[in-house]
């Protein structure tokens, strides 16, 4: 049976290809790029989970803007912030690149649901809902702070504990970014030994296993691979189940505590609107997956930049005694960070804004599709060509910034050691949450967190290398290749600071 399914799976490829090639050869001025093998196209020239250091090395040789075709599709690869800028933010392209691609990891595991990977026309109207309910749950409630910095304080205790001890930072940080996540959807923290934590701490390491765009680009092409026994089809599965045990384990908790709101409990009442015409335009289905982009923006998109901070400053011993200057100065050591102090705090801004430089922690964004044909930078994209926006080529192009491999943050300050202003055309080039119309609702969300994570970190203390170890440099071509790229595993000590 799976013989007769792979036969007829090349039968329909190669006439799909026969097809294209057809319909490329009679377009004129279409990109450049690498040609590949009839049928797979690429698929035996880059590995799975690296494509984004193929595209790299292809940028190079092709330009800011090159097309391939992968097992019978065809894919186009935007490798400049001017060229981005154009397609995602000029209309009238903006949208008609807007769209999303039919893609694995959007149907099968987010249900077309969400509001990052959702094709419908009601995408909007969710994206819209989505930035409401960040604002009122987390950024713009002095209440929601409060309970953030009671986070801190259970960050600080374990710091304290584990003085001058070689630990591996990670339960540090992801104690801080769960419970920040749990007080954004229910409105406060259970703890590091809660039911929600772990529900939530599994959801995470299953998306990390199946989100890679790698996969979705040989999975979206041939989807009846989910129906054979492998590790992807079985984590698929175990989301799906992990998801049902969330939004439960939340409707056990909203009934038990009345007094504290969150983000589900918004969902639960918008589940109920009704159009004028009757319909449900929100359903449970939506509530389900756009929890999930919540978690994502809350803690994957978090993670590994913190922990990739950490790493790079105990590397940098002299960037971390002026960062610990400038929080002594704006902040002093006798109250809690607050994000009303990112606005005097130029030095730590700009070390956030490279570190998400430098690090590239989402190095292909989310693909965008052509909903008809369109012009980018002077070539012909035709109808459903899949548009990969490279953001770790723009990142660390010679183009876009000196030295891109140098960590350096005050390529975001001016000489009076000021942060540029946001329209700055260096600030402009970094394009970590993604831009234009599906640009990451997340984004205040994720960035205050680093900020009130890493001030407090440099009131409270220093970080040093490991004793009787060596602590590597981090390298942003050798991290760890998951949806996100995270650091290689390390540990490090925390010296407290005297007041």
């Amino acid at each position: 049976m799976l013989d007769l399914m792979l036969i007829l799976v090349l039968i329909v490829l190669s006439l799909f290809y026969g097809v294209q090639k057809l319909v490329n050869y009679t377009t004129k001025n279409l990109p450049p790029g690498p040609k590949g093998w009839p049928v797979v196209g690429i698929l035996f020239e880059f590995d799975i989970l690296t494509l984004h250091l193929k595209l790299y090395d292809w940028t190079t040789k092709y330009g800011d803007i090159f097309q391939f075709d992968l097992l019978g599709k065809t894919f186009v690869s935007l490798n400049s912030s001017e060229v981005l800028r154009e397609a995602f933010n000029q209309e009238p392209t903006a949208t008609v690149t807007a769209n999303r691609p039919p893609l694995f990891l959007g149907k099968y595991v987010l249900e077309h649901a969400d509001v990052v990977f959702a094709q419908d026309n009601a995408v909007t109207r969710r994206r819209k809902l989505g930035y409401q309910l960040l604002r009122a749950y987390g950024e713009g409630l002095s209440c929601r702070e409060s309970q953030i910095k009671e986070n801190i304080i259970s960050v600080k205790e374990l710091i304290r504990s584990n003085e001058y001890k070689n630990i591996d930072p990670s339960d540090i940080v992801e104690e801080f970014l769960l419970s920040t996540v749990e007080v954004l959807i229910i409105g406060r923290s259970f703890g590091r030994n809660g039911k929600l934590q772990k529900i939530l701490h599994r959801l995470d390491d299953l998306i990390q296993l199946v989100a890679n765009p790698g996969y979705d680009a040989v999975y979206g092409a041939l989807p009846f691979l989910r129906h054979i026994s492998l590790p992807i089809s079985r984590n698929i599965t175990e989301i799906h189940k992990t998801k049902q045990q969330m939004i439960e384990h939340l409707e056990d908790l909203s009934k038990e505590d009345k007094d504290n709101k969150g983000i589900y409990h918004t969902l639960k009442d918008v589940v109920k609107v009704r159009d004028d015409d009757g319909k449900q335009w929100f359903t449970q289905e939506n509530t389900r997956n756009l929890l999930v982009n919540f978690v994502a923006a809350g803690l994957l998109s978090t993670r590994g930049t913190i922990m990739s901070m950490i790493q790079l400053l105990a590397k940098k011993p002299d960037l971390q005694i002026s960062l610990q200057r400038e929080v002594n100065n704006v902040i002093g050591s006798d109250r809690e960070p607050s994000l009303a102090d990112r606005r005097s705090c130029h030095l730590t801004e700009a070390f956030i804004i490279e570190s998400m430089r430098y690090i590239s922690l989402v190095p292909l964004a989310v693909f965008h599709a052509a909903s008809e044909d369109v012009t980018i930078s002077g070539y012909t994209i035709k109808k459903n060509t899949i548009i990969i926006p490279n953001i770790w080529t723009i990142h660390h192009s010679e183009k876009e910034f000196d030295d891109p491999f140098l960590f350096k943050p005050e390529r975001f300050l001016d000489d009076k050691g000021q942060l540029l202003p946001s329209n700055d055309p260096v600030r402009k080039r970094v394009l970590a949450f993604g831009i234009g119309k599906r640009s990451c609702i997340g984004e205040v969300f994720a960035r205050s967190r680093m900020f009130l994570f890493i001030a407090t970190l440099m009131q409270l203390a220093t970080m040093i290398e490991p004793d009787g170890k060596s602590l590597p440099d981090l390298v942003p071509t050798e991290m760890l290749q998951k949806t996100f790229l995270q650091p290689q595993p390390f540990e490090v000590r925390f010296k407290l600071r005297s007041k």
